[in-house]
């Protein structure tokens, strides 16, 4: 199991991908986060940028799946995408994620 993240600068982006792995049973639940800042450095200079974030639930099997939807909707503009493992959890609640989340 992973945790999948997505981020992008479009709000509207993020409400779409929600849809898309929602409908699509590609993660069991979706936490959209807005107004994050990212910051990095530009020509040796500080810059802020807004951020949205998605996070949710999903196999780790799914994730080249996801990935490729995303590269398919996305071509020009793609959000950054990555997981992160899920070491522990509880076993009800993985149980409800193997049920719910799409067969691979």
């Amino acid at each position: 199991m992973i945790q999948l993240r997505v981020s992008s600068k479009s709000e509207k982006q993020i409400l779409e991908i929600a849809e898309l792995l929602i409908k699509g049973h590609y993660a069991i639940d979706l936490n959209l986060l807005p107004n994050h800042k990212r910051v990095t450095l530009e020509n040796g200079k500080i810059a802020y940028h807004d951020l949205f974030l998605l996070t949710g639930k999903t196999k780790g099997l799914l994730f080249t799946a996801i990935d490729n939807l995303l590269n398919e909707k996305y071509p020009v503009d793609l959000p950054e995408i990555y997981s992160l493992p899920i070491v522990h959890m509880d076993w009800e609640q993985s149980k409800q994620l193997v049920q719910e989340i799409k067969q691979v």
